[in-house]
């Protein structure tokens, strides 16, 4: 079966439209906004991170980064650290109680995952995987179920 471009284009932005309010609804219970969580994140994988890669990997200004930013800092999330290398900037990594936020924050993405996609059967979740990393560049061509499984990094 042959699907136009523009419809399959189609397809795929409603598919991460419900997934976006779904991962929303999820975080509704938390202190923190989808942005807020997807900095909150970054921050943990990439800590001590300089707020200009933070933003960078964002792709946002350095100014809303800041926003972010400072909503966490204020919340008690993140910590500023000076960066030994360059005393004019500053380094962000997570806290105690932001590790604790991260952990929520996981356990919403999952089930905001598993109620988007959950009752996806084993081939067609095979499918998608290989087609969507093709799609993404995070995956080489082959047979549909022969890629890596692991999620690309967000």
């Amino acid at each position: 079966m042959s699907i136009p471009d523009i419809e399959l284009a189609e397809l795929v932005l409603r598919a991460a439209r419900r997934l976006r309010r779904a991962n929303a609804a999820e975080l509704a219970g938390l202190p923190v906004n989808p942005h807020q969580a997807r900095a909150l994140r970054v921050i943990a994988r990439l800590e001590p991170v300089r707020m200009a890669d933070l933003a960078e990997r964002l792709h946002v200004v350095a100014r809303s980064a800041t926003d972010v930013v400072e909503f966490l800092v204020a919340g008690g999330w993140v910590e500023r650290s000076p960066d030994p290398g360059d005393r004019r900037v500053r380094l962000l990594s997570l806290t105690d109680a932001g590790r604790g936020l991260l952990v929520e924050v996981e356990a919403a993405r999952a089930r905001a995952a598993t109620a988007t996609l959950g009752t996806l059967p084993p081939q067609a979740r095979a499918e998608l995987s290989d087609a969507l990393g093709l799609v993404a560049g995070t995956r080489p061509a082959g047979p549909p179920g022969s890629g890596d499984d692991r999620p690309a990094p967000a």
